[in-house]
């Protein structure tokens, strides 16, 4: 029996568990990655569909501020400019097609399968083909590979600087090796500031692999990731600097808050159920690393144990906020991935009942995140156009919100825009004065909210009958669930 610990070199074991082909069999390799590439192109073109939600909205509205294309990387001065993603949406234009919008996202996370399956076929071939099946069909990278901003390059970005990386350490830093090391980097640093945590975890690995006489080439590479996330991040820099510079909400650190955003990660990279509480999700995703990681060779072990692992315990002791956003957990999805892949092929070539194991965790990932899909192509990122439709049936739609009112506004004020039609904000204070004809609800995605047919809202001295017109639903990683309420005339609830 193979003894897993020891690396799978390409050709190793030709017709033992998975297939682990030779280089003279690329002709076998090079069309299962383009069916999978394939396939997770048509799963993000088709998850591309449907409104723009918040994030996205904002965006574009921040790019209103830039009187310049040099405004995108240095003039907006808010924590939200993903700049790479910015910059496609300045040069479309704000009344772009929603799918253009999107597209960039889209080819970026398509590039992702094929950059995924070279970084893990270091190991074998057959990791590098259910690399590209995990980054295919993986829930939380068709969402972010589908949605106008920065985490689809800043995905493809480490996975590119992690295979070269890899040579590097392996067969030399070569002048080309450590131009596109640079080049890879220095990109998904303006993609996202998230690269800035995975550049440290990438030039860790280097360092931690580095023998001590191969430490000049962990010393060149810390050299050129510094100096290569150095433009994004010295933009970034300026922009903070300015007296006006924002950054969005922020919620504090908690134990429930990590869990959220940990365990929905995983939910979201590897199908872990709904339902399940999130500390036992949590531990449940840690289980599978630890067991996944046990069974893979040293030099495989080192970059998802510090992504999976290290991370996440760095957003503990840093006491980051608003950590309940699987998103910002990006670069532990990516190890996690890596490490179904890798491990789940170390497992199917130890043999008996460790093959089993291997189809079974895999038929797992693929099953949950069909249901996570399934979902997601159902409700998308919420239906806000045709809510704002039914609104502008009204004259200038006059409507309330309850919940999150700054940013509903925004959506709002976004798709009657693009609609061509009015819709009036009322504040709670005016109310009396101008009673809105309309009152949204807004719930999180997938939030399962059981809105009854009529109800009741306003001050005391004014309240208002409202009756259902439509309920507009979201799920996954993104959006907002809306149910739009109509004012029924004539009908009041003073002092109820």
């Amino acid at each position: 029996m193979r003894n897993v610990a020891a690396p799978l070199s390409r050709g190793a074991g030709e017709g033992e568990g998975l297939a682990v082909f030779r280089s003279s069999d690329a002709p076998r390799y090079f069309p299962a990655l383009i069916a999978l590439t394939l396939l997770g192109a048509a799963l993000r073109l088709y998850a591309a569909r449907g409104d723009l939600w918040l994030d996205e909205i904002w965006t574009l509205n921040l790019l209103e501020r830039a009187r310049s294309f040099v405004d995108v990387f240095i003039g907006l001065h808010h924590d939200n400019n993903h700049v790479a993603n910015s910059a496609w949406l300045w040069l479309l234009g704000p009344d772009a097609p929603v799918p253009l919008m999107r597209l960039a996202a889209v080819v970026l996370g398509v590039l992702a399968i094929p950059a995924a399956a070279a970084a893990s076929r270091r190991y074998c071939d057959a990791a590098g083909l259910l690399a590209a099946f995990v980054f295919a069909t993986s829930y939380f990278f068709v969402h972010y590979g589908s949605e106008a901003r920065g985490y689809a390059g800043m995905t493809l970005a480490v996975l590119l600087a992690y295979g070269i990386l890899d040579a590097i350490v392996v067969q030399g830093a070569s002048g080309r090796r450590l131009l596109i090391l640079a080049a890879a980097i220095g990109f998904g640093t303006f993609c996202h500031l998230t690269m800035i945590e995975a550049t440290a975890a990438l030039v860790l690995t280097a360092v931690v692999r580095a023998r001590r006489r191969d430490l000049g080439r962990a010393v060149a590479i810390g050299a050129v990731a510094g100096l290569a996330s150095l433009p994004a991040l010295g933009c970034f820099v300026y922009g903070a600097l300015a007296p006006d510079f924002q950054v969005g909400a922020m919620v504090p650190l908690s134990a429930q808050i990590f869990a959220e955003g940990v365990s929905g990660m995983a939910r979201a990279t590897l199908g872990f159920p709904r339902g399940v509480d999130d500390f036992a999700i949590l531990a449940m995703a840690a289980l599978l690393a630890l067991g996944l990681l046990a069974v893979l060779p040293a030099e495989r072990q080192v970059f998802p144990a510090i992504a999976v692992f290290g991370l996440p315990l760095l957003h503990v002791a840093a006491a980051l906020p608003s950590q309940q956003y699987p998103r910002f957990h990006s670069t532990a999805a990516i190890g996690l991935a890596l490490l179904a892949a890798e491990g789940c092929t170390a497992l199917y070539h130890a043999g008996a009942w460790r093959r089993w194991a291997a189809i079974i965790l895999l038929s797992g990932f693929a099953a949950g995140d069909a249901l996570k899909l399934a979902d997601f192509y159902r409700d998308g990122r919420g239906h806000y156009a045709d809510a704002v439709k039914i609104m502008a049936e009204r004259k200038e739609a006059p409507y309330a919100v309850d919940f999150a009112r700054g940013e509903t506004k925004a959506v709002v004020a976004y798709h009657a825009r693009r609609l061509g039609v009015a819709a009036t904000p009322v504040a709670l204070a005016d109310w009396c004065a101008t009673p809105p004809v309309f009152l949204l609800v807004v719930d999180l995605p997938d939030a399962n909210a059981d809105h009854a047919e009529r109800r009741s809202a306003g001050p005391s001295d004014c309240r208002a009958a409202f009756r259902r017109r439509g309920a507009f639903p979201a799920s996954g990683l993104s959006g907002f669930a809306w149910t739009l309420y109509e004012r029924e005339e004539g009908v009041t609830m003073s002092g109820r």
